[in-house]
C-alpha cells in the first residue's frame, strides 16, 4: 500500500514539474474545489455541473451544482453507502450548500468566498459525516498567478457545526494548489482539517475527456496508512 501511494505521489510531483515548466493554461477557470476542500471561486453564471463519486465500502454520493451572476452557486447531494457489494443500503437525507463570492481578483488581490455546505458523504455519526466530513460554515482564499501559466493557490477556514462544538472534530483548516499539465488535465493537492484529529494529505487529477465530460481519481489520505482511499470522480459540466 505504501508504495502504490509513494509511486503515485511521484507521478503527480513529476507531472507538476513538466506544467511549471510548459507554463500551460487550464481549461477549467471556475474550480470551486480541490479535492475535498473549497477555493475561493465559483461556477461561472449559467454554468451547472454533476460530480459523482464511488467511495469506499460501496459508497456513491452525487452533487450537482448552480452558478449565477459570477458570484454566487448553490447545491445539494444525495449520497447511499452499500451500493455496490453486500450490506443494506443506507440513503441520507439530501444535503444542501451555498457559496457567495464575496471578492474578485478582478479588482481586488484575491479571490475570497464565503458559504455553507453541509453536503458530506459516508456514514453520518453525531451530525458528522466519515469518511467524507462536510464542512460547514467556512471561508476560502484564492490567488492565480497568470504570469507563469495556470497556477493557482488556495486556504480558508471552516466550522463543521455549533450545536455540541468539539473543536478538535468540528473547527479546521485547509491550504493547497492547483495547476494545470496541458489544456485538458488539471492536478490538485490540499491539506485538508489541519486543526483536527484526523487531518488529511488529498492530490487527485481531473481531465477533460470531451466538453463536457471530465473524470478524475481522487487519492484521500495520503498520509494516514488506515484510511488511504482511492476514489473514482466523473463530473459533468455545462451552460444553460
Amino acid at each position: 500500500m505504501r508504495t502504490i501511494r509513494m509511486l503515485s505521489l511521484l507521478l503527480v510531483i513529476s507531472a507538476a514539474s513538466w506544467a511549471w515548466a510548459k507554463g500551460e493554461v487550464a481549461s477549467s477557470p471556475t474550480n470551486y474545489e480541490m479535492v475535498e476542500a473549497p477555493t475561493g471561486y465559483v461556477l461561472m453564471h449559467g454554468g451547472y455541473d454533476l460530480v459523482t463519486r464511488m467511495y469506499e465500502n460501496g459508497g456513491l454520493v452525487t452533487r450537482g451544482n448552480v452558478g449565477f451572476k459570477d458570484f454566487f452557486m448553490f447545491g445539494f447531494s444525495v449520497n447511499a453507502t452499500n451500493i455496490v457489494g453486500n450490506g443494506t443500503i443506507q440513503v441520507q437525507t439530501p444535503r444542501l450548500a451555498l457559496k457567495i463570492k464575496v471578492l474578485d481578483q478582478k479588482s481586488s488581490a484575491v479571490a475570497l468566498a464565503v458559504g455553507w455546505d453541509d453536503r458530506g458523504y459516508g456514514a453520518e455519526n453525531d451530525g458528522r459525516f466519515s469518511p467524507g466530513l462536510q464542512k460547514g460554515f467556512f471561508s476560502a482564499v484564492s490567488h492565480e498567478f497568470p504570469q507563469i501559466g495556470f497556477l493557482q493557490l488556495h486556504a480558508g477556514v471552516n466550522a463543521v457545526k455549533f450545536t455540541n462544538f468539539d473543536s478538535s472534530k468540528d473547527l479546521g483548516a485547509f491550504l493547497g494548489t492547483s495547476f494545470a499539465v496541458v489544456q485538458p488535465l488539471m492536478f490538485n493537492f490540499e491539506l485538508d482539517k489541519v486543526f483536527t484529529d484526523f487531518w488529511q494529505f488529498n492530490a487527485n487529477v481531473v481531465f477533460n475527456v470531451d466538453n463536457p465530460l471530465r473524470v478524475g481519481f481522487d487519492l484521500r489520505g495520503i498520509n494516514r496508512s488506515d484510511q488511504f482511499s482511492r476514489i473514482l470522480r466523473v463530473q459533468y459540466i455545462d451552460f444553460f
